[in-house]
């Protein structure tokens, strides 16, 4: 009864975080996942036990995945990440060996994407970790690139490959037999996304319109579509799949529309003028519409636009 009544992420920020929050100019009217102030683009996500991570994941891909899905948001919008703000809430998971492993990580991670940490705060739970991460970095407040500003006729792009998390997370979790060195390559895909800090340059000077893809691709696309009074048409066979992907899905069907929808890939969604796929590991899928809503043009997929979207309660 209580999945009811459960409030949804997007549902809180209307009903609470924006009404008492008009004006505000900072926060891209809560639509971007990021705030700017004085030409620094702020962005905060947080991963907690059981839901993005398990209680026996090695802490040192904890560790990463933190610091790789908080920067996937600030490359969405063609911003270089600088800073960031730490806050660790430990639960029974934690101990010396733990912290010893997953702070070793993190200083790498930090050191590989050129992030200086400089404060947070930390709480002993006694139950479940929850951490967080506050990343910045410099922007043009004119230049930041928002969901909000897609174009008619813009070609639709995606970066890297989609569903590897997914299915790597679905391997992991339902422990679904499959293939040794696929199953641990998609599993490895969920447990440390790889951010793709080289299309910065790319998203800032050529993309109309940007998000991360982090609640399902075509979640995020209807999130670009609504916020800029457009619509869109793709074509399931120009997703880019991995080969690991692809031998999944010609083993279980039913996964074939589901990675659509599957949350955590944090390969970026961005539409802009024709030729952009020529960068490197850009796949364009589709055209932005007038007319309202996503076609998939070579699928028959219904009822497909519930993406992963988080419950506050």
């Amino acid at each position: 009864m209580k999945d009811l009544f459960m409030l949804k992420e997007t549902e809180f920020i209307k009903k609470y975080i924006k009404k008492g929050s008009k004006h505000n100019k900072y926060s891209l009217n809560f639509e971007d996942d990021i705030a700017v102030v004085n030409n620094y683009a702020y962005s905060t996500d947080t991963i907690s036990e059981e839901i993005h991570f398990f209680n026996d994941d090695d802490p040192k891909t904890i560790a990463k995945k933190l610091i790789r899905v908080n920067i996937s948001d600030l490359i969405s919008k063609g911003v270089k990440p600088q800073f960031c703000l730490l806050n660790f809430s430990s639960g029974k998971l934690v101990n010396k060996s733990w912290l010893d492993k997953f702070f070793k990580s993190f200083h790498q991670d930090l050191k590989k994407y050129d992030l200086t940490l400089i404060g947070g705060d930390t709480v002993a739970t006694g139950m479940k970790t929850v951490l967080s991460l506050t990343i910045f970095g410099k922007a043009n407040s004119n230049k930041v690139i928002k969901r909000s500003s897609a174009k008619i006729s813009d070609f639709i792009y995606v970066s890297g490959t989609i569903g590897d998390s997914f299915i790597g997370m679905n391997i992991k979790k339902k422990k679904i037999d499959f293939a040794k060195r696929a199953k641990d390559k998609l599993i490895s895909r969920y447990l440390i996304p790889e951010p793709q800090i080289h299309l910065i340059n790319l998203i800032k000077n050529k993309a109309n319109s940007s998000t991360d893809i982090s609640d399902g691709l075509l979640n995020d696309l209807k999130n670009i579509c609504d916020m800029s009074n457009l619509g869109a048409e793709i074509s399931f066979s120009s997703i880019p799949k991995s080969k690991e992907v692809i031998k999944f899905l010609n083993t279980f069907k039913r996964y074939e529309k589901l990675i659509l929808t599957g949350g955590d890939d944090y390969q970026i969604l961005f539409t802009g003028p024709k030729g952009l796929n020529r960068y490197k590991n850009v796949t364009e899928i589709g055209r932005m519409t007038r007319n309202k809503g996503i076609k998939i043009i070579d699928k028959n997929f219904n009822n497909l636009l519930s993406g992963y979207n988080h419950s506050i309660y």
